[in-house]
């Protein structure tokens, strides 16, 4: 009899256990999307060209939306073109500082209704440096010095928070 109702417990178990499972994969997962605003300075000769490149390298990542306002990340490019003694042309330098917007909405939850807009109001428009760093290259490498600058971006900023489980995982739509 005991023997009986333990195998009867193990049985409802393993259907509790499959249909999670079979629930789980029928839930879609939440697709993740970030709102980047780009901002290039430095060299007026150069400035169209680098916006252009990392824009269409933002663009190909494809959970990525370009925008000017609203933004969760800001990407704050210095673009220069080096130039030797003689002002021959010997490569460029852009430096790449990246910013992300702090969400105080999630605070909504932590506060008590009646402090919740002052919370807000105290908290919007802070924000996090989580990286940033400089790179150099030759005379013909804009382009991959470009490519390499948004690679760098999805890797050490955007993974972190693509995944269900990582820090502040933003807009997940």
């Amino acid at each position: 009899m005991k023997r009986r109702w333990f195998q009867s417990i193990i049985v409802l178990g393993a259907i509790a256990v499959l249909s999670l499972a079979a629930y789980a994969a029928d839930t879609p997962n939440p697709r993740f999307s970030a709102k980047v605003k780009v901002s290039v300075g430095g060299e007026e000769s150069i400035k169209s060209s680098v916006s252009s490149y990392l824009n269409r390298e933002l663009r190909s990542l494809g959970d990525v939306e370009i925008v000017d306002d609203n933004y969760e990340w800001a990407i704050n490019i210095t673009a220069l073109e080096n130039k030797i003694v003689g002002g021959k042309k010997s490569g460029f330098t852009i430096a790449a500082i990246f910013i992300q917007s702090f969400n105080n909405q999630l605070l909504r939850e932590l506060v008590e209704p009646k402090h919740q807009d002052f919370v807000i109001k105290m908290t919007s428009g802070l924000s996090y440096y989580p990286d940033g760093w400089v790179v150099i290259g030759g005379p013909e490498s804009l382009q991959e010095l470009c490519k390499k600058i948004i690679a760098d971006f999805d890797t050490e900023c955007l993974e972190k928070v693509r995944k269900p489980t990582g820090f502040i995982n933003r807009k997940a739509k």
